[in-house]
């Protein structure tokens, strides 16, 4: 379980600015290794987890992008039913808001990282110890 800076690019809800994003990471050599987004019209968030996140930032500056930075709970766990629920019932007990979270499993893996956006991130990390 780590604690992990997280950018947010803030776009223009149009196409072609996830790819305009990566392209300027990848020329770069920043390597993104969790990525969310969804669009709310107008200005639309992309959450960006990367191997550089002070190069990063200045990119996303230079791109003409609103950056915004914030601490998340990136958390390994076993892909097996009932693991999420035990997550989201020890958060609740410790009084720990999910704000929102992002996963994905490949297909055929045994684990899965699991990105927490909470409103108390030490909190959450004694709440989830051990599992």
């Amino acid at each position: 379980m780590a604690k992990v800076k997280q950018l947010t690019a803030w776009v223009e809800s149009k196409p072609g600015e996830l790819g305009r994003i990566a392209e300027a990471f990848g020329r770069a050599k920043i390597n993104i290794t969790a990525v969310t987004g969804w669009s709310s019209g107008g200005e639309s968030p992309i959450h960006l987890q990367v191997t550089s996140p002070a190069k990063a930032k200045k990119i996303l500056q230079d791109l003409g992008l609103r950056v915004t930075e914030e601490e998340v709970l990136r958390v390994t766990l076993p892909d097996r039913p009932g693991v999420l629920g035990e997550v989201g019932a020890r958060l609740g007990a410790a009084n720990i808001n999910v704000e929102y979270a992002y996963a994905s499993v490949p297909a055929g893996g045994k684990k899965a990282d699991l990105v927490l956006s909470v409103s108390d991130v030490v909190g959450a990390s004694k709440a989830l110890r051990g599992l």
